[in-house]
């Protein structure tokens, strides 16, 4: 009849429309957890970053940044036009610039070492905790002092000290205290300030990250973003069976399922290359650029990792269904030898 006709229409339509749905919302489930657990999981943050702490991008622009702030803040300036005679003085801001530029490039051997990046990658898996304690509202998890919120680097700190005393620029008889335990920037200035004797500025051993408010403005989005991740979830299984309910056919809808998962990530694959160019053409700093490339590339490699694993799976969900069904079709029926 006509009314049952256009029923089973109006269900077939559904079912396509679900399984549309379905399709996408996998997707959009898949890459919100990913993001969710390496913007927000330290472990995770920590493992990525570990990939790429030996990459020179990363590298120069914090050798770079740290030479040129331990130089000033030593004073290698004045400690050299002190110590050259009469009218040599005047070859102390280029002596200082070469002192620096040596200290950039030991800096830079330095950071390759795996000791250092063990503790540069542990310092910024401890910032990286902290930051998140912060999102969690947890406001004793770090100190913002002056409106923004800094990253410790005292363990490049000490390695450039070192070799500002291994030069002569800072005696030997001074005790430079060891910048790498880990504790707390305030006691580490302090002890350094009082073995050099002089004043350190507040931000010193730190580089400066983003202002803070907007990493509390930033506590409002993490929550929703917990909770759509949570509801992203809850949307896809319901999808899923919706689809399958509504189908005439499960091993077809199965089929369909895997189909359009596999060409949501396919299509999604080729578009991380270009979401990665977008976001580091409007970055004008290029000692930002430069680091931020290198992780973004780390960071698209891990989730094309992921697409693959998904688009494999698709696969086989698809192929398993077309096959489980022709199976069926070639097995005997058990009615065929009575018949006969």
């Amino acid at each position: 009849p006509a009314p049952a006709r256009r029923s089973s229409g109006i269900r077939r339509f559904l079912a396509i429309v679900a399984l549309v749905l379905a399709s996408l919302a996998i997707l959009t489930s898949t890459l919100a957890v990913w993001t969710h657990q390496v913007a927000l999981n330290t472990d995770r943050f920590t493992a990525l970053v570990t990939n790429v702490a030996t990459e020179p991008t990363l590298i120069e622009p914090i050798s770079s940044r740290v030479s040129a702030r331990v130089v000033e803040v030593v004073g290698v300036e004045a400690r050299i036009a002190e110590a050259l005679p009469g009218p040599t003085k005047a070859l102390a801001p280029a002596l200082t610039v070469a002192i620096r530029d040596a200290i950039d490039r030991r800096l830079q051997v330095a950071l390759a070492d795996p000791r250092v990046q063990a503790g540069l990658v542990k310092t910024l898996s401890f910032t990286h905790q902290r930051v998140v304690n912060v999102l969690r509202n947890d406001v004793d998890a770090m100190t913002i002092e002056d409106g923004y919120v800094y990253v410790d680097v005292w363990t490049i700190v000490d390695t450039a000290l070192t070799e500002l005393q291994a030069i002569g620029l800072i005696p030997a008889d001074v005790q430079l205290p060891d910048l790498s335990t880990g504790e707390p920037p305030a006691i580490l200035s302090g002890r350094l300030a009082t073995a050099l004797g002089v004043t350190l500025p507040a931000d010193f051993g730190t580089i400066k990250l983003m202002p803070a408010d907007r990493l509390v403005a930033a506590q409002r989005y993490v929550r929703i973003f917990d909770i759509a991740v949570i509801v992203l979830l809850i949307v896809t299984v319901l999808l899923v069976l919706l689809a399958l309910w509504l189908a005439p056919n499960r091993r077809w809808m199965l089929i369909g399922l895997g189909i359009g998962t596999f060409i949501a990530f396919l299509v999604a694959r080729f578009s991380i290359g270009m979401i990665r160019d977008a976001v580091i053409e409007g970055v004008a700093d290029p000692d930002v650029a430069r680091p931020l490339r290198s992780v973004a590339d780390t960071v698209c490699e891990d989730l094309r990792s992921l697409t693959v694993i998904v688009l494999i799976g698709a696969a086989i969900l698809a192929i398993a269904s077309f096959a489980w069904g022709w199976r069926s079709r070639l097995r005997p029926s058990p009615n065929a030898g009575a018949s006969e």
